[in-house]
C-alpha cells in the first residue's frame, strides 16, 4: 500500500513537473499585451483581496472594482480588438479571449493563435442524436481545445427554437421542442465548463431567423416565452450554471435585445439569480442607438464587439448632467461586477491563459465528433429494405451530385469550424466499397441506368446572415430524372432543416445525414455498410409544403415581396424600405409539432421520427404511483426489447396530454426520452420521472405556473406520431 501511495505522489509530481515545463513554453506578450495570469505579475496592490484565489469571486470583483477609475470601469463594460474583453494592466488582469462557436472553436486572426480545431457536427445533428451523455462529452471536448489554445469563453450553444424551417441558423440549434433543448443544453454547458470555459447560451432571445435580425421586432406572448423559447435558458442556467448569455441582435417586444429589462433583469437576473456575463451580440449598440438610456439599468453587462457609441453616451451624459456621476458610476459597478465575478469564478485569472498539455486529446476529440456523426445520421425512408449495402451485395454503385454536396460538413458564417483530416463522403464510401463505386461530374445515363445502387447527395445553404427558401426545385427536376433511369435510387440530404420533397415517392431512400463534421464521410460509410445501425431521430418536424408553417410569409413584406437576407447592411436596407418590422409569433405556444397536431396538418415527417435497421418491442409500461403532487413525483417504467437481427439503439420518447378542460393546452408535449442501445433479443427498463412541473402550463393572469387538476394521459412511442404504450396518472 505504501509503494503504491509513493508511485501516485511521484507520478502527481511527475505530471506537474511537465505542465509547469509546457507552461514555461507558453508566449504572454500577445497583440502588445500581457497575457500572465495574476500570480505571475509583481507591483500589485499588497493584500488586495481579488489577488487572492481563496477568496469568493463576489468579494474579489467588488474589491476590484473599488480600485478602478470611472474611464475602467466603462471600458470594461465593451470589448477589444474584436473578440476579447479587455485587459486591466494597471491591476494586473490580462485580456480574456472569446470565440465562436457551438460546434467546436471557428478559427478567427486574432491574438491569441489558434492551429487547428476538431470540426464536430453541428449541434443540430447532435440534437438528432438525442443522446445527453453524448452531449456532455462533445462539449467537454470542445472546451478542451478551447483550453488547449487559449479561449476562455465559447459563444455556444446556440439554443434558439426550430420555429421556421427556412431559418439559415438552424443548424446551430437543438431543434423545436423546449424539453430536448433543455436537456441537451444542461449536458453540453457542464461537459465545456467542467474544462474551465466559459459557455455562452445564445441567442436570448426570438432570434428564430436571419431575416432583418437586428431590427425585427419579435412578439412572443408571456406563455409562449414562458413554455416555449425560456427553458433551454433557464435550463442552462439553474441546471447547466452557465456563466454567461449572449442576447440576440433583435428587439423583442419593443426592448432591444442587449438592453431588455423585462427579460434581462427582471427574469435572468432576479427571477433565475443569474450573476454571469450578459453580452450583446457583435452588432453592439449600433441599431439603437437612440435608446442607450436604458442599457446602464437594463441588468445587461457588456457591449460586444465594442462600447463606443454607448461611451460616447455616458460621456455626454456627464458633461450635460454632472449631478449624474454618482448614480451612473453605481450602474457601471453593476455591470462590470458581473464581468469580473465570472471570470473570477472560472478560474480565468489566476491560470496561465493556455493549457498546450491538452494538445494530446485531439485524437480523442476526433473520435467523438465520429461518434456523433454516426449517432446522428437519421434515416427517414428504406422502401424494400433498398439499406444496409454489404459491399459483396452489389457491383456497381453510382454517386451523383455537386461537388459541395459531396464535401459540405459544416455552415458558414461563426458557426463554421474549419477542422482538418477531413474524410468526405465519397473518399469514406470509397474506402469500403473500393472500385465498385463510381463519381464523375458528368455521370452518362448509361451509367446510372447499368448501376445497383445511385446515391443522390443534395445540400442547400445553411449559415449565418441569411435564410433560405424551404422549396428546391433543381432537386426536384432532377430526382425525377434519376429515378426514371434507375428504381434503386436513394437521397442522402446535408443541412440543417427540413425542405419540401414532392420526389419523395420516386426514392427507395433517403438519409438525413446533418452536417456532420470533418468525421461524417466515415460515419456515413459505417450507416450505409450495416456496420452501424441507424439511430438518429428528427429534432424537429418537417411539414410537406411551408404553408403548413406557423411562420409562413414571415419574411413577406409590403411590396408583395420576400426577403431573406440578414446581414448589417441588409437590416439597415429593409428597415429603410419598410421601415419597423414587425415579426409576431401569432401562434403562441403551438410550435413545431404542437401546431401540426393542434390544426390536424399531416407532416411529411414527424418529431421524434427516425428508422433503425432493427425492430423494437415496446412491452410493458407502468407507473409507480396513480397520483403525482407538488411533492411526489411518479416514476414510468417501459421495457423495450430488440426484435430485430442487428445491435441498434432505439429512443425511448415520453409525452404528456392534458385532461380534457377547458384550458387552451397542446394535444401532447415532451416530457421525457432515454436513448437505450439493445443486442439483438435483448430487453432494458427505461424509467423517467414525471413531476408536477411536467403537467403544468404558463398562467398569464397569475403570472405562475399552474396545474389543473385531472387525468393525464402519459404515452411512449418512438415518435411524436408512433405511440407504443399509454396509462394515466392524476393530479
Amino acid at each position: 500500500m505504501k509503494k503504491n501511495n509513493f508511485l501516485l505522489v511521484l507520478l502527481c509530481l511527475i505530471n506537474s513537473f511537465l505542465i509547469c515545463k509546457a507552461q514555461e513554453k507558453i508566449e504572454y506578450n500577445l497583440c502588445d499585451q500581457d497575457f500572465r495570469p495574476l500570480y505571475m505579475r509583481d507591483g500589485l496592490p499588497a493584500n488586495a483581496v481579488y489577488i487572492n484565489k481563496n477568496a469568493s469571486p463576489e468579494k474579489r470583483a467588488t474589491d476590484l472594482i473599488s480600485r478602478m477609475t470611472f474611464e475602467e470601469k466603462l471600458m470594461l463594460t465593451g470589448g477589444w480588438k474584436i473578440m476579447h474583453f479587455p485587459a486591466l494592466l494597471r491591476l494586473g488582469l490580462p485580456p480574456v479571449y472569446f470565440s465562436d462557436a457551438s460546434q467546436g472553436i471557428h478559427i478567427k486572426s486574432h491574438c491569441v493563435k489558434v492551429e487547428k480545431s476538431t470540426s464536430f457536427p453541428a449541434t443540430i445533428a447532435l440534437a438528432a442524436t438525442w443522446d445527453t451523455e453524448l452531449a456532455h462529452e462533445y462539449a467537454r471536448s470542445i472546451g478542451e481545445e478551447c483550453r488547449a489554445w487559449g479561449i476562455s469563453v465559447l459563444l455556444g450553444p446556440g439554443m434558439n427554437m426550430y420555429r421556421n424551417a427556412e431559418g439559415g441558423r438552424n443548424f446551430e440549434y437543438l431543434g423545436e421542442d423546449p424539453y430536448l433543448a433543455a436537456q441537451l443544453s444542461v449536458a453540453y454547458v457542464k461537459g465545456l465548463q467542467q474544462t474551465g470555459t466559459v459557455a455562452t447560451i445564445k441567442h436570448f432571445i426570438g432570434n428564430e431567423q436571419e431575416f432583418a435580425r437586428h431590427v425585427a421586432n419579435v412578439k412572443i406572448s408571456e406563455r409562449a416565452l414562458r413554455e416555449i423559447y425560456l427553458p433551454p435558458f433557464e435550463a442552462g442556467i439553474r441546471e447547466g450554471k452557465a456563466l454567461a448569455v449572449m442576447t440576440g441582435n433583435n428587439l423583442v417586444n419593443g426592448f432591444p435585445g442587449a438592453a431588455d429589462q423585462p427579460l434581462t433583469k427582471d427574469v435572468l437576473r432576479k427571477e433565475y439569480g443569474f450573476k454571469g456575463v450578459v453580452m450583446s451580440d457583435w452588432a453592439s449598440s449600433s441599431f439603437w442607438q437612440e435608446k442607450q438610456g436604458i442599457e446602464l439599468t437594463s441588468g445587461h453587462s457588456l457591449l460586444m464587439d465594442n462600447n463606443e457609441i454607448f461611451a460616447t453616451y455616458v460621456r455626454k451624459e456627464l458633461i450635460d448632467h454632472p449631478e449624474k456621476k454618482k448614480l451612473m458610476e453605481l450602474s457601471l459597478d453593476t455591470m462590470v461586477f458581473y464581468n469580473l465575478y465570472t471570470f473570477f469564478k472560472s478560474g480565468i485569472y489566476d491560470r496561465p491563459y493556455r493549457d498546450p498539455s491538452l494538445l494530446g486529446k485531439f485524437a480523442a476529440h476526433k473520435m467523438i465528433a465520429l461518434r456523433t456523426a454516426e449517432e446522428a445520421i437519421t434515416l427517414l425512408k428504406n422502401e424494400d429494405n433498398i439499406l444496409p449495402v454489404k459491399p459483396s451485395s452489389v457491383k456497381k454503385i453510382v454517386v451523383v451530385g455537386t461537388e459541395d454536396a459531396l464535401k459540405v460538413y459544416t455552415g458558414k458564417g461563426s458557426g463554421m469550424v474549419e477542422g482538418y483530416d477531413h474524410i468526405d463522403y465519397f473518399a469514406g464510401l470509397k474506402k469500403v466499397y473500393g472500385d465498385k463505386i463510381f463519381y464523375n461530374t458528368a455521370t452518362s445515363d448509361a451509367d446510372l441506368s447499368s448501376a445497383d445502387l445511385v446515391f443522390y447527395f443534395i445540400t442547400k445553404p445553411n449559415g449565418e446572415g441569411f435564410d433560405v427558401d424551404f422549396n428546391l426545385p433543381m432537386i426536384r427536376d432532377t430526382v425525377e430524372r434519376y429515378a426514371k433511369l434507375n428504381k434503386n435510387l436513394v437521397v442522402i440530404y446535408s443541412g440543417g432543416s427540413g425542405f419540401a420533397m414532392p420526389w419523395l415517392s420516386l426514392v427507395k431512400g433517403l438519409i438525413f445525414a446533418w452536417l456532420p463534421g470533418q468525421e461524417g464521410g466515415e460515419a456515413l460509410a459505417n450507416i450505409i455498410t450495416g456496420k452501424i445501425s441507424p439511430s438518429g431521430k428528427l429534432p424537429f418536424t418537417i411539414e410537406k409544403d411551408f404553408k403548413d408553417s406557423p411562420a409562413k410569409d414571415y419574411n413577406k413584406m409590403s411590396d408583395g415581396k420576400y426577403y431573406w437576407r440578414g446581414g448589417k447592411p441588409d437590416s439597415r436596407e429593409v428597415k429603410k424600405l419598410f421601415g419597423d418590422i414587425d415579426m409576431p409569433y401569432k401562434e403562441g405556444i403551438y410550435t413545431g409539432y404542437r401546431w401540426y397536431e393542434k390544426h390536424a396538418i399531416q407532416p411529411q415527417f414527424p418529431f421524434g421520427f427516425g428508422l433503425s435497421y432493427s425492430r423494437f418491442l415496446f412491452e410493458v409500461m407502468s407507473a409507480s404511483g396513480k397520483k403525482v403532487t407538488r411533492e411526489k413525483p411518479v416514476a414510468i417504467t417501459c421495457t423495450i426489447k430488440n426484435t430485430g437481427t442487428v445491435a441498434a439503439a432505439e429512443v425511448v420518447q415520453l409525452y404528456v396530454s392534458p385532461p380534457g378542460d377547458e384550458t387552451d393546452r397542446p394535444l401532447k408535449e415532451l416530457k421525457g426520452y432515454q436513448r437505450v442501445y439493445l443486442q439483438p433479443g435483448e430487453r432494458k427498463k427505461v424509467s423517467m420521472s414525471i413531476d408536477w412541473k411536467c403537467l403544468a402550463y404558463w398562467n398569464e393572469q397569475a403570472h405562475q405556473w399552474m396545474v389543473n387538476k385531472g387525468s393525464y394521459k402519459i404515452e411512449t412511442g418512438s415518435s411524436s406520431q408512433d405511440i407504443k404504450k399509454t396509462l394515466t396518472v392524476d393530479y
